[in-house]
């Protein structure tokens, strides 16, 4: 892994440590300059600044090479740079309280610093075949095994989806009065209702006109404001997240439109949209005030990135508890 990144600020994507080498830069910096400014009332001073290094006072800072100028290190960053909020997609390093080897791991993932068939194969050339492990197709990169492999997407993909589905399911809930399932690992009732809302989970619609798109992941019909919320909810590829919001918002506009004709109510189309790695685009938070109750960026940006380190550690068989 990078250790560039680890003293990088965490709201630029790094670990936040603090480098001695460049603590002791800043503080012969500050005393350099502390020498200029003085050194016309101070006789000492003077002759300190008098003394000094003409190579040391005019040494120039060394163009330092970051972590994303990096051709294998920076390939995450350089591939979300057009789809997704920056700062956004790094605030889980500040919010989630995630523990460190969880954290650690993800960012591996990011700089494609784990050792999967194809980095054995391509950089170690310590392996001939760098096909996916499960599905014998696809060269197994770390992008393959957290949003990509079809062996993965019935079970544990769906595990990760559920979760982050789960979150937002129990905020509406939460704000409408309506009960909940004890445990976070349980399956939300297809239909939860109470005199204020009606709440479905993953409910197939049947309209008066077919649509091909009729089971997202939850409704919520408001029954106060006569307002009905189509919410779909996608862990793609990091690169992808502005392309699955657009696919999303397309998908079941059909759907919105029954609903408002056959229950008289005005509706809306709701993505949430979070890259397996944690990336996230500019409009996730707008998305996420349209629905009822309150969820917020880095809650949903947890529970994915979680879900993704639980598959990458299971899949690749990595030490650490999830």
């Amino acid at each position: 892994s990078s250790t560039l990144r680890l003293y990088t600020k965490r709201k630029e994507g790094g670990r936040g440590l603090v480098s001695v080498k460049t603590t002791v830069q800043d503080e012969t910096s500050n005393i350099r300059e502390y020498i200029r400014k003085m050194a016309p009332k101070d006789d000492l001073l003077s002759e300190c600044l008098r003394q000094q290094n003409p190579d040391e006072s005019a040494e120039e800072e060394e163009e330092l090479t970051t972590w994303r100028d990096k051709l294998l290190h920076g390939m995450y960053h350089r591939q979300i740079e057009e789809v997704a909020d920056i700062k956004k997609s790094y605030q889980w390093l500040d919010n989630a309280g995630l523990t460190d080897s969880t954290e650690a791991l993800i960012m591996a993932a990011q700089e494609q610093a784990i050792s999967t068939r194809a980095i054995e194969a391509r950089i170690y050339q310590s392996r001939s075949d760098p096909r996916c492990r499960l599905c014998k197709e696809a060269p197994e990169t770390v992008q393959h095994i957290v949003a990509g492999c079809k062996m993965l997407a019935g079970s544990a993909y769906m595990e990760r989806h559920n979760q982050v589905a789960g979150i937002v399911y129990s905020n509406i809930c939460n704000q409408y009065g309506i009960e909940i399932p004890k445990s976070r690992w349980a399956i939300p009732q297809k239909v939860a209702e109470n005199n204020r809302a009606k709440v479905l989970w993953d409910f197939s619609f049947q309209t008066d006109k077919q649509v091909l798109a009729n089971q997202p992941d939850i409704v919520v019909v408001d029954k106060e404001q006569k307002r009905v919320v189509v919410i779909d909810v996608a862990i793609p590829a990091d690169a992808n997240i502005r392309k699955k919001e657009h696919e999303k918002i397309e998908k079941y506009q059909g759907l919105k439109e029954q609903l408002e004709r056959m229950w008289k109510v005005k509706g809306c189309v709701v993505p949430v949209v979070v890259g397996a790695l944690g990336a996230v685009t500019p409009k996730l938070g707008e998305w996420l005030q349209q629905i009822p109750g309150t969820t917020s960026e880095a809650s949903v940006q947890k529970s994915a990135v979680l879900g993704t380190s639980k598959i990458l550690r299971r899949t690749l068989k990595l030490p650490g508890l999830w």
